[in-house]
């Protein structure tokens, strides 16, 4: 048994792994969550206390508490310490901060890396050079400067919705437009509908709202208009949020008849629905949004994080008319404004022309990360789209999906799992959705890839 000079509330039993020893630490918090003995929020020993007391360097706690992180078992939070992770509100990790890590991260679903930088610092300089700088650093009059409202309306538009000022508002991001929208439609203990598969971060700001979620079933094509009018029949709902387009995370795109038809079950049924449309610069073949045959009732989000650069953190809501008020008011309550710095950045690098370089770019490299992913995983069921940020890789028995994003992160491949995603806890579809944007070389894509495929051969 090991010592405990420092009382601490938990220390892992390692001695008897045959693991390296950060191997060992994580598992251990991972097999005590399994047991009970780690409860949801509980607080994880200091690393420097926890390295003292079991005779290790510290960095060899720090490696172990960073691997549990990325397996999914724990959070980290800055001055407080490491906890044991509890509902998906918390459950969303932070960016890999360091870029030599040694795991292979298909996680997160962000942009391809490409050469973007001097074409979007040039705009930034712009911006600083530019005779109204002064103005750019303060608020603005109904939450956003007139000429950025017109790009942002120009930018929906190119999408196929109608947009004006009056009906435009910029926000901090796909998500918090998406937020800014569950806050307009909704009240605590209302439900809403979804895919049966979303993100990660609409479950936590339902949850954060205290919203129910329904989930409509899914095929290869995307949402079910079938199962869609069943649920509407039967049940009330506040507002649907959905992902018609390279769907998160299957990957599906709706067909335009499907979309047609859900536009007119929303119609039917008075409901309201949340469009978020983050990954339709990156659509080849344009698809026409349900907010295009249902404007009075789409909440239309478009944004720049997925094509052009995260970092930007701005999107594009367009509200129906009825709701724009309200809507503002709770951009107001949220952030007041997003930042115009940063929107003049952004408004010069789409006026130029510069912003369709960077999605060009984008897609040719997303191409070649599908390309390798479709050769090297040929022979599995595999869900994916040439224009797609990630794939949708259902396992075949015995897998299950836990233990195979599990079995993948000891082999420092990190993906995550259909439970992360899935709305009804009957759901017994087994899956791993594969990001391919955030691995920093082709070549780390495709030793990601040979890894997950050996692995999945290995029981098979």
């Amino acid at each position: 048994m090991t010592n405990n000079p420092y009382k601490l509330d938990w220390v892992p039993e390692i001695s008897n792994s045959a693991a390296e020893r950060y191997v060992a630490i994580a598992e251990s918090i991972g097999e005590g969550i399994k047991s009970g003995r780690l409860k949801a929020g509980q607080r994880l020993p200091p690393q420097r206390l926890l390295a003292y007391t079991l005779g290790l360097n510290p960095g060899t706690v720090h490696k172990a508490y960073r691997l549990a992180m990325k397996r999914g078992w724990i959070v980290g939070e800055v001055g407080r310490g490491s906890f044991v992770r509890g509902s998906a509100a918390g459950s969303i990790a932070w960016p890999n901060e360091n870029p030599y890590d040694r795991s292979i991260d298909f996680c997160d679903n962000y942009p391809c890396p490409i050469r973007m930088g001097p074409l979007l610092r040039k705009h930034l300089v712009a911006a600083g050079d530019a005779p109204y700088f002064g103005n750019l650093l303060q608020y603005q009059q109904n939450s956003a400067w007139s000429v950025h409202k017109s790009v942002a309306c120009a930018w929906i538009m190119r999408f196929g919705v109608e947009a004006h000022d009056q009906n435009v508002l910029i926000t901090c991001g796909a998500l918090h437009a998406g937020f800014i929208s569950l806050l307009t439609l909704c009240r605590a203990g209302d439900t809403i509908l979804t895919e049966e598969f979303t993100s990660q971060a609409i479950r936590g700001a339902a949850a954060r709202l205290k919203l129910r979620i329904r989930g409509v079933r899914m095929d290869r094509n995307g949402m079910i208009p079938e199962h869609l009018e069943e649920l509407l029949r039967k049940e009330k709902f506040a507002a649907a949020y959905l992902v018609p387009t390279l769907h998160n995370p299957t990957a599906t795109v709706l067909n335009v008849s499907r979309r047609r038809r859900v536009a007119e079950l929303f119609s039917s049924y008075n409901v309201p629905f949340i469009e978020d449309d983050i990954f339709a610069p990156l659509l080849v073949e344009a698809a026409s949004p349900i907010s295009s045959f249902a404007s009075d009732l789409g909440f239309y989000v478009a944004g720049l994080s997925k094509a052009i650069a995260p970092g930007l953190r701005l999107a594009f809501l367009r509200v129906p008319d009825r709701y724009y008020q309200d809507a503002l008011a709770n951009l107001r309550i949220t952030t007041w404004l997003a930042s115009p710095l940063l929107m003049e950045m952004a408004s010069n690098s789409i006026s130029s022309g510069d912003a369709d370089k960077i999605i060009e770019a984008q897609k040719m490299e997303i191409a070649k990360r599908q390309s390798m992913a479709n050769r090297m995983l040929a022979d599995c069921n595999l869900s994916s789209h040439r224009n797609a940020l990630h794939l949708w890789l259902k396992l075949p028995e015995p897998w299950r999906a836990s233990q195979f994003k599990d079995e993948l992160a000891k082999r420092e491949v990190l993906v995550l799992s259909s439970d992360a995603f899935a709305i009804e806890r009957s759901n017994q579809t087994h899956a791993i959705r594969i990001s391919l944007g955030t691995p920093p070389s082709e070549n780390k894509v495709m030793e990601g890839l040979k890894i997950i495929h050996d692995t999945l051969c290995k029981n098979t």
